[in-house]
């Protein structure tokens, strides 16, 4: 065996063997545990986050092979979870860790976006990865082999092409200068002119609309970002009925419905003044009168 590997091994096995002597904590506790976090107990503060880190490592199985090494992928993690202790407000009625979850999976996906290619890939891409990962997994245990695209597509319910798009963010990285073609004359820089896919600057939409969401949930309580985390599946889970967010959080169906309503309106309101500071300056004349204003989507 490789004494790199050996070593890296022997580390993880130590650290899964420390962060095991650490209690789970009850309800009670984290209640007291935050009160004092509150106050400015960095003792509290510790216990809160060593009692939770055996969740960051469930968490963390989740992205192995993905670009990223294990060590790496529990140290962002564990950023996430001292954030989300930060934070939490054990008076929403929130569990530590059902909050939590939601800062560490953020962390890892920031992670994985920044360093885990040359190309920065954007987190809702790495998150349609590891789908078809965990369906291709899937799959390779139900079936005994490697399971074929046309399988996994189907699983998917998603088109082949999607598919190969997809796994297109995934691939090994290559220089621009690499030389291709029967000869290996020409580089691959030649070939790169693609019309038929979207342009650096849609790119560049799309990624300042998914910062602009992750922006607006800060404003949410937590209570609220866990609603609309678990019904709009934005952990890459899928989404939950109300029904099902309910019997998760401990309250009833209808109560989350409300909760929902209060996060979309807050939400909306945070879209408008985001909207509002960077409106360009009013012209002396309307350039289109009969302009409709956006609609939000509810």
């Amino acid at each position: 065996m490789d004494p790199v590997q050996n070593d890296r091994g022997s580390v993880l096995s130590r650290y899964f063997s420390e962060i095991r002597q650490y209690p789970l904590l009850t309800k009670e506790q984290e209640i007291d545990l935050a009160k004092a976090v509150k106050d400015g107990s960095r003792a509290a503060l510790n216990e809160l986050i060593e009692s939770n880190l055996s969740f960051v490592v469930k968490v963390a199985s989740e992205y192995r092979n993905l670009g990223l090494p294990f060590e790496d992928l529990l140290n962002e993690g564990n950023i996430g979870l001292i954030e989300a202790a930060r934070r939490y407000d054990a008076t929403k009625g929130t569990k530590f860790i059902t909050y939590a979850i939601w800062w560490i999976r953020k962390s890892i996906l920031k992670a994985l976006s920044e360093h885990s290619n040359m190309v920065r890939v954007p987190n809702y891409q790495m998150k349609k990865v590891r789908e078809i990962r965990d369906a291709e997994n899937s799959l390779r245990r139900s079936l005994g082999r490697k399971p074929k695209r046309e399988e996994i597509s189907e699983r998917l319910s998603k088109s082949m092409s999607k598919i190969e798009q997809v796994l297109q963010f995934h691939m090994r990285e290559v220089s621009l200068d690499d030389k291709v073609g029967k000869e290996r004359t020409t580089p691959i820089s030649d070939y790169l002119v693609d019309e038929a896919h979207t342009s650096a600057e849609d790119d560049l939409i799309h990624r300042e609309a998914s910062s602009l969401v992750g922006e607006a949930m800060d404003h949410l309580s937590e209570q609220e970002r866990t609603v609309i985390v678990m019904r709009f599946g934005l952990t890459g889970g899928g989404s939950l009925t109300l029904k099902q967010i309910g019997e998760r959080m401990g309250i009833s169906r209808e109560r989350v419905r409300q909760i929902e309503c209060q996060a979309k309106t807050r939400l909306r309101k945070v879209f408008a003044r985001k909207r509002m500071v960077k409106a360009p300056p009013k012209q002396p004349f309307p350039v289109n009168p009969v302009a409709k204003k956006p609609k939000l989507e509810n």
